[in-house]
């Protein structure tokens, strides 16, 4: 066997034993605290910001959206600065025509729960309202929503179908 072809097996098994201690069932995300959406409804919509990342809008029929406050996200190689669920046979999207902002900038924050003892982070905040759930995690800096069929997360990481 060459140097070359060890160099490479042995990589190539560090990153499958590196793998596979991450995954499993443990991880370091607290459990999850739900919101009201009352607290959080003007008119109909729920609105609410979470951090400096996000001014997100939940409406009663699942529609859902969020413009991203600090930055941008990649959605299939273009940097947007909001994205939506409203449709339940499209995926994730940046806003169609005149739609523009989610969110409002004054709406109440979605807070996660105090940390414990000896912890950096609290419990994620949850919110459900319309069909609709969003999430906020301090211990990976993200939002994630989901609806119909589809989500969408940023921050840390960023997904979307």
């Amino acid at each position: 066997m060459s140097t070359r072809t060890r160099i490479g097996t042995a990589l190539a098994g560090t990153a499958l034993a590196i793998g596979a201690s991450l995954s499993g069932t443990g991880t370091a995300a607290a459990d999850s605290i739900a919101q009201d959406p009352a607290n959080y409804l003007i008119g109909d919509t729920v609105y609410f910001t979470y951090g400096n990342l996000a001014n997100c809008a939940m409406r009663p029929n699942g529609d859902v959206g969020c413009d991203i406050t600090n930055g941008t996200m990649n959605w299939y190689g273009l940097q947007i600065s909001n994205i939506s669920i409203d449709l339940p046979f499209l995926p994730a999207h940046p806003p169609l025509g005149p739609l523009g902002q989610h969110g409002r900038a004054d709406s109440a924050a979605l807070t996660p729960g105090q940390p414990a003892p000896g912890s950096g982070y609290g419990a994620d905040a949850t919110i459900t309202y319309g069909g609709a759930t969003c999430s906020g995690s301090g211990f990976r800096a993200q939002v994630t929503c989901n609806s119909k069929g589809h989500h969408f997360s940023f921050g840390f990481t960023t997904g979307y179908n």
